[in-house]
């Protein structure tokens, strides 16, 4: 019996050792994932100052930017849990003073910071979708925003935070990592309610739906998964009106009110009916999932 107990324990004692090693290994190589460079060269696009350029950004930053970073631009939480860590959308006014266009090319389009550095949950894989007139007009604006005094950290996870995403299981959350950076930018199509402008609009829902919109696993740990919006989805039973007015409101035609952390309705109902009429004419149009 000693003899069993005595190998039960050296059997138990390896197992534990090899836990802490494995736990090592993966909370280094989140840690290298957070500081993982990329050595990509930004594009040269003409950064307009005109008037209808600069209400053109400004829309899509209403759009696009502020439900992540904020009302005023000057950043706030999109993780803080003691457990896995703190990441913050950036302040990311004042950026005509502290940020060439090259930079803030970097940022949006590719994910990544002045060194190079991918940046965490930067939804580069939809803005890489724009085109470069937008990209271009949603700079010139940016470059008009006066500095919010809000220092903020980088990020900082704790060793389970590394542990998590070493492992993979925090999802997608360096798109650096996983986009085209080659990718060649999209024509601006004529805005309104026509497929065109429909089909490039919906390139920024790709962020979370997926690149065919088919939905699928959430990147956030033990959140539902995502819905799709093609042809099969639940969006086929909706009409127009509906669809308009949960992108204005976030509620459904049966009722409920979706969370806008879950869909941010409140920064996409910023767009006009006829832009929204137009996505509606894409996702009516898209066959039903592979």
């Amino acid at each position: 019996m000693k003899k069993v107990l005595k190998w039960i324990g050296i059997v138990l004692a390896g197992l534990v050792g090899l836990l802490v090693v494995a736990a090592v290994v993966l909370n280094i190589m989140g840690g290298s994932r957070l500081n993982k460079t990329h050595d990509i060269q930004a594009e040269s696009i003409v950064i307009p100052d005109d008037a209808a350029a600069l209400a053109r950004g400004e829309h899509l930053v209403d759009v696009g930017c502020k439900s992540c970073h904020g009302a005023n631009l000057g950043g706030q939480p999109l993780l803080a849990d003691p457990a896995i860590g703190l990441v913050y959308a950036a302040n990311i006014s004042g950026l005509g003073t502290s940020h060439s266009d090259e930079e803030l090319i970097l940022a949006i389009r590719h994910g990544l910071d002045q060194d190079g550095r991918q940046l965490v949950i930067m939804p580069a894989e939809a803005f890489i979708n724009l085109s470069a007139e937008d990209l271009g007009a949603a700079i010139a604006y940016l470059k008009t925003v006066p500095r919010v005094e809000n220092e903020l950290p980088g990020p900082e996870l704790s060793f389970m935070g590394k542990i998590l995403l070493g492992s993979g299981m925090m999802g997608p959350v360096f798109p650096a990592e996983y986009i085209d950076h080659n990718q060649p930018f999209p024509d601006m199509p004529e805005v309104g309610a026509n497929l065109e402008y429909g089909a490039y609009v919906s390139g920024l829902c790709t962020g979370c739906h997926g690149p065919d919109l088919a939905g699928g696993p959430s990147g956030e740990p033990n959140a539902p998964s995502v819905p799709g919006l093609r042809s099969e989805s639940a969006l086929a039973s909706w009409s127009e009106e509906e669809f308009l007015l949960f992108m204005h409101t976030g509620v459904t035609p049966d009722g409920r009110q979706i969370d806008p952390e879950a869909m941010p309705w409140e920064s996409f109902g910023k767009f006009e009916d006829d832009e929204l009429q137009g996505l509606w004419l894409h996702l009516q149009s898209l066959p039903p999932a592979g």
